[in-house]
């Protein structure tokens, strides 16, 4: 990676530091208000999980999801790709922590990506410098610790994994970015949590990240994943930056939904369950009226009262569309769940898709060619930090000597 000119330097770090400002106001403006975070963060998993799957030409919408979750008819999308949005959304809500457990975090992303070793799956299954070895894994996540730059040591976690994989699955790489950036910016639970009825849609957010590396990469255009490389690191942190500033809007509107519900329960009178339900609403943003029944002890009943009385007050959106076996959620995840997906014609679906050519994809390499690959990243994240440093040096004595 040749980043020897100062004008380059200087983007770089512009880039870079921009981004991280920005990160670290959403990270700043969730750790003030937990609940309007968890908000927030249900519905960027809900968004990151689908445009990850869409990076690899699997063409799904979030209204694909909810079939899968009600059964409430057919879909078009191919049930396959949903499951593994599903499962991804999982993930991403309790990704745990891989500084502490690599080895589990990681083989748990495997799996939840279809890579790992499931049932009936052996080491002979999988083409010859995919799977890597614990001790590989365990390498990855050596050093690192709170006080680095989230984003920057996120990419180099992901691209040490794909190098030493050979790219077998990007998805997995940005697992690993969103779980690195979660935990330095805060230790969470292991990731596994109890599994929600919703499969994933429902319940707590257990997790400190706001870098989302899918949406930063397909925000208005589709742009290649490519963490090991200088222009997949620039198009990543001006993709970042760009996703932060939408957010930090969307985050408002989380913040104004807590609010207004808050002012609703406080108009009730004492005996109302109001309180209780946007309560329950704000940690799992989608239920069902026997989940919100079972979570503030109330009868069927008099859930489906508070439902009917949330939705006439524009707090829930019903998002089945039927009478019987029905499910609600905050209008800004309803919004997405309840959509009909947008109808492409081939050519435009065929022009959104990311081309292959730009998944770097390599097969049966041998163990030295995986370390040489490994290597050859390490040299030019170091390069990049090195130009970070001298850039971010030449700045200084630049406002200094003003």
């Amino acid at each position: 990676m040749d980043l020897g000119h100062a004008d380059k330097a200087r983007s770089a770090v512009s880039t870079f530091m921009r981004a991280e400002v920005l990160a670290a106001r959403l990270e700043a403006m969730a750790r003030a208000e937990p609940e309007v975070g968890n908000l927030w963060r249900s519905e960027i998993a809900l968004a990151e999980a689908v445009a990850s799957a869409g990076l690899e030409g699997i063409r799904i919408s979030e209204s694909d999801l909810l079939p899968r979750i009600a059964q409430n008819g057919g879909q078009d999308a191919d049930p396959t790709g949903a499951e593994l949005a599903l499962s991804l959304i999982r993930v991403l809500k309790a990704p745990g922590d891989p500084l502490a457990r690599p080895v589990q975090t990681i083989r748990r992303f495997e799996r939840a990506a279809g890579t790992g070793m499931g049932p009936g799956i052996t080491p002979d299954d999988e083409p010859e410098g995919q799977r890597l070895e614990d001790a590989e894994i365990e390498g990855l996540f050596a050093g690192l610790a709170t006080g680095d730059m989230p984003i920057l040591t996120a990419a180099r976690a992901a691209a040490g994994y794909a190098a030493l994989s050979q790219r077998a699955n990007p998805i997995v790489e940005r697992l690993i970015f969103m779980a690195v950036d979660s935990s330095l910016r805060g230790r969470a639970a292991l990731g596994t949590g109890h599994e929600d009825v919703l499969r994933g849609l429902s319940g707590r957010v257990d997790a400190h990240w706001v870098s989302p590396p899918a949406l930063a990469l397909s925000h208005r255009q589709f742009l290649p994943w490519s963490p090991g490389s200088e222009a997949g690191l620039m198009s990543l942190g001006a993709g970042l930056a760009r996703v932060f500033e939408a957010e930090t809007g969307r985050f408002a509107l989380s913040r104004d939904w807590l609010r207004r519900g808050q002012e609703a329960a406080r108009g009730r009178g004492g005996r109302s369950r109001m309180a209780d339900a946007v309560q329950a609403f704000g940690t799992a943003p989608v239920l069902s009226s026997a989940l919100l029944a079972e979570t503030i002890g109330v009868s069927i009943r008099t859930a489906l009262t508070l439902l009917d009385e949330m939705t006439d007050l524009g707090l829930l959106k019903e998002i089945t569309g039927r009478r019987t076996a029905r499910i609600w959620a905050v209008p800004s995840l309803g919004g997405r769940l309840a959509a009909r997906p947008f109808k492409r014609s081939r050519l435009q679906a065929r022009a959104s898709t990311p081309p292959v050519e730009t998944r770097e994809t390599a097969r049966g390499r041998s163990r030295d060619q995986r370390e040489a690959s490994a290597q050859a990243m390490e040299r030019a994240f170091t390069d990049f930090e090195t130009a970070l440093g001298k850039a971010s040096a030449l700045l200084i004595s630049t406002q200094r000597r003003r």
